[in-house]
């Protein structure tokens, strides 16, 4: 057994430190785990420097979480000790509006794992009881180790995006970004059933990276040009446009003419959040109301598609262990946050406590 205990906390923006910290106590009808496996997401950069308007402080960060049972104080037998499991951020209540129409991610009370509840960086982690009861807290299924379960989460808030603009069979799909989020887009857009996935991209690095995501074509956007991207979109569509796109990088929102590249009744997911001074944008209206157009917004993933998206890794339907392009301990997490912010690679994991 350890006897001393760490965690990584954010005291204020640009203030993340490694501090020695006490057990937590496994709460009553919630479980305690030992972490083994959390995973460094976008949001947690952007928190690190900027802040998040979930966030409370002091904060142990780290919500793409998978860890081992070592305490269960819930009525639920299924958490034996010694248990794998996987744990879904979002802490709801089950009981309000949203959350019986099956919209927890939108629950009335919302909490969320590594945002006002501590988080996964750190030796063990305390899961509330609203996590147990509400199906946040799943199994890892034989055969699918801890890193690939920990990409649990990012898979299911595509999964909420895909599902939320209607994503189907026979569609052409177009993702702008080819990031960790822009790359498990393109291999769910195949599930969900899209024939044609484009890939649009300014980094070259990425572009190379991205290729296991079988993309029918990666556009280069590198000097920005919207009449690049027309074009290329014409030319693989017929003219017809694509179907969905989806925005896995901020910057496209206000940098490309989107409405001008979609089929009639296509559809554009605002997946990635906007800095405050850029959220206000122009559309033109009268293209969304003659070609019948829909926007939809998609933020965090329910506790039910948080389930399936961890079927679809444990099935192999979408492949996720490429997407690990560093590993680091609890004491190098600054250097995972850097591979993360700098666009070095694609994931960071924290894999030592």
């Amino acid at each position: 057994m350890k006897y001393q205990l760490f965690a990584a906390i954010l005291k204020a923006p640009r203030r993340l430190v490694i501090e020695e910290v006490s057990k937590p106590r496994c709460p009553p009808g919630g479980l305690l785990l030992e972490t083994q496996i959390c995973s460094i997401c976008s949001t947690d950069v952007k928190m690190l420097y900027y802040g998040q308007r979930d966030l409370v402080y002091p904060r142990i960060l780290g919500h793409e979480v998978t860890g081992v049972v070592v305490e269960n104080r819930s009525h639920d037998t299924t958490f034996k000790i010694g248990a794998r499991v996987q744990v879904a951020p979002g802490l709801s209540c089950g009981e309000c509006a949203p959350c019986r129409r099956g919209a927890d991610n939108h629950c009335d009370h919302i909490g969320i794992i590594g945002f006002n509840h501590d988080g996964g960086f750190a030796d063990f982690l305390a899961i509330p009881p609203q996590s147990v009861r509400s199906g946040a807290v799943n199994i890892i299924p034989d055969g699918l180790d801890f890193e690939k379960a920990a990409l649990t989460e990012p898979l299911a808030c595509c999964l909420n995006g895909q599902e939320l603009s209607g994503v189907s069979d026979g569609d052409t799909v177009l993702i702008f970004g080819a990031g960790p989020i822009g790359c498990l887009h393109a291999m769910l857009a195949r599930v969900m059933g899209a024939t044609q996935v484009l890939i649009a991209e300014r980094l070259q690095s990425r572009i190379k990276m991205a290729g296991p995501t079988k993309a029918d074509r990666m556009i280069d956007v590198s000097d920005g040009a919207d009449a690049a991207i027309k074009e290329v979109v014409k030319e693989e569509t017929e003219g017809r446009g694509v179907d969905v796109i989806l925005l896995a990088c901020p910057e496209a929102t206000v940098a490309y003419p989107l409405l001008e590249l979609l089929a009639p009744r296509g559809r554009i997911c605002l997946f990635s959040g906007l800095p405050p001074e850029n959220a206000l944008i122009r559309l033109n209206a009268n293209l969304i109301h003659y070609r019948d157009i829909s926007i939809v917004g998609a933020y965090g993933c329910t506790t039910a598609q948080n389930s399936a998206a961890l079927k679809l890794i444990a099935s192999d339907k979408v492949e996720v262990d490429w997407l690990i392009t560093k590993r680091v301990s609890l004491d190098q997490i600054h250097e995972g946050m850097e591979h993360a912010a700098q666009r070095e690679g694609l994931k960071a994991v924290v894999t030592e406590f």
